[in-house]
């Protein structure tokens, strides 16, 4: 009997042992997922021209908010216009075209406007196509 006990013992351990090796993997396995989303997301070209290789618009990007320097700083706009385009299309974005920024009359709102694309064909950065994390 005082073998079985033992036996029972040392095999709740070893589950609970594998189970939290499993965990410790799901958790690694998320923090990994999370990294390259946030490396595709920069993969989005953002750009206040025109894109030379051949794409397909996919439609406008437009949004207003309360001046301030923030409000202005290249880095913001660009995060701000790439979390709207994956809002909107998802992993088929993979650039940002056309960005303009105009102050109102009054200079209280500033208001942004672009063009999303999906390049047609391969290219250096594309996020549609193979190797790239899908699903945002």
């Amino acid at each position: 009997m005082r073998r079985r006990v033992t036996s029972l013992v040392i095999f709740t351990l070893g589950l609970t042992a594998c189970a939290s090796v499993i965990e410790s993997q799901r958790r690694q396995e998320a923090e990994i997922k999370a990294a390259d989303v946030a490396l595709d997301r920069d993969r989005i070209e953002v750009l206040s021209g025109d894109l030379t290789l051949p794409h397909t618009q996919l439609g406008p990007l437009e949004y207003s908010e309360p001046f301030s320097a923030d409000a202005n700083d290249e880095k913001h706009i660009d995060d701000r216009l790439r979390t709207l385009a994956i809002a909107r299309w998802g992993n088929q974005v993979d650039a940002i075209i056309g960005v303009k920024s105009v102050l109102s009359p009054d200079a209280t709102q500033l208001r942004v406007s672009a063009i999303a694309v999906r390049v047609n064909g391969d290219c250096s950065f594309c996020r549609h196509q193979g190797g790239y994390p899908q699903g945002q």
